[in-house]
């Protein structure tokens, strides 16, 4: 069927965003305690300071990735606690972090589309944000094959992952992301920050620094 296949885009909702205030101790606090153990545990007389261990962690990461990892994490933890909210296996996938709006985008099936806005006819639910329940109409219409022609012409509104945002919220709870920035935090933080560096450029960084900073007397000719 149709509605099995087809897959709309929608950003997360109650992310307030990876460069938000929220999230700085997620982004950076892993190398900044990272970097102050490196320090204090040298036993070299070549000691590099803290400054020194943060630049070789900013050239050796991929910011993007330690944010896609991030992002991933909150799309889990949101998942997990949208099946819970609405009681079936929903199928919400995390698609990408977008760093030009810094938002995180999922893929959601449409029959999640149709069963949310089925929860929003028989039940309380957060407010759909000046959108009525009859301007999700032509999606029940193409999940239906009602029509021969595509209901969605001339409503492409409908498939802005805006619009499957506010469905989202309508079933989320707002203290979502505070549980979630507690969660990863404590479990997938420094782990993403493990993840995004490239260790061997990491150490070459280090070994450049310590030759800069501590260079070999020149031989007396």
């Amino acid at each position: 069927m149709l509605e099995e296949r087809m897959m709309l885009e929608g950003y997360l909702p109650e992310f307030s965003g990876l460069l938000s205030e929220a999230w700085a101790p997620l982004l950076h606090g892993p190398a900044q305690r990272a970097a102050d153990d490196y320090a204090a545990s040298q036993e070299s007389d070549r000691r590099l300071d803290c400054v020194d261990f943060l630049a070789a962690f900013a050239e050796a990461g991929d910011f993007a990735r330690q944010c896609s990892t991030l992002a991933r994490s909150y799309a889990d933890i949101f998942g997990i606690h949208l099946a819970v909210k609405l009681g079936i296996p929903h199928g919400v996938r995390f698609l990408r972090y977008d760093e030009n709006s810094d938002r995180i985008v999922a893929l959601v099936p449409l029959p999640t589309v149709l069963f949310i806005l089925n929860q929003c006819d028989e039940k309380r639910h957060r407010s759909l944000e000046g959108m009525n329940l009859s301007d999700f109409d032509p999606l029940r219409e193409l999940a239906l094959k009602k029509r021969p022609n595509d209901p969605m012409a001339g409503r492409p509104r409908l498939l802005d992952p805006s619009v499957v945002s506010t469905l989202l919220r309508a079933f989320s709870n707002p203290s979502i992301e505070k549980t979630a920035i507690q969660a990863i935090a404590r479990d997938h933080a420094n782990l993403a920050f493990s993840k995004s560096m490239d260790w061997d450029k990491w150490r070459a960084a280090l070994a450049r620094r310590r030759r800069e900073k501590y260079p070999r007397p020149s031989a007396n000719l």
